[in-house]
């Protein structure tokens, strides 16, 4: 079991160090080159930021139904900012057959 969770950290870790070398996290404290933040924001900023060939880092470190809920919860409430990733992240990494129909009867 702790060998999971020590797997899991590692990986929670090598996301949050790709998301701050890319920039994404500048306006996170930096403790001891940590920067401090939950799974939710530190999912958020991976859905958010991270090239899509890097997106199974983010699927390794969290579970699936993690992440889904976090995308439905932070992202789908807001099209006109996510509209485009929301399409491509539904119809990719959530194998949603109809995103655009799917995303419409979440939102409205």
């Amino acid at each position: 079991m702790k060998s999971v969770q020590k797997h899991s950290l590692e990986r929670k870790q090598l996301l949050l160090k790709q998301l701050c070398d890319g920039g994404y996290l500048w306006s996170y404290k930096a403790v001891g080159g940590n920067a401090m933040l939950s799974d939710e924001e530190l999912i958020l900023n991976g859905l958010s930021h991270l090239e899509f060939e890097d997106m199974p880092m983010l699927f390794s470190a969290f579970p699936y139904r993690q992440i889904k809920q976090v995308w439905q919860q932070r992202m789908l409430p807001y099209p006109e900012y996510y509209g485009v990733l929301n399409l491509l992240l539904a119809a990719l990494f959530f194998h949603i057959k109809s995103p655009k129909k799917y995303i419409a009867n979440y939102v409205a």
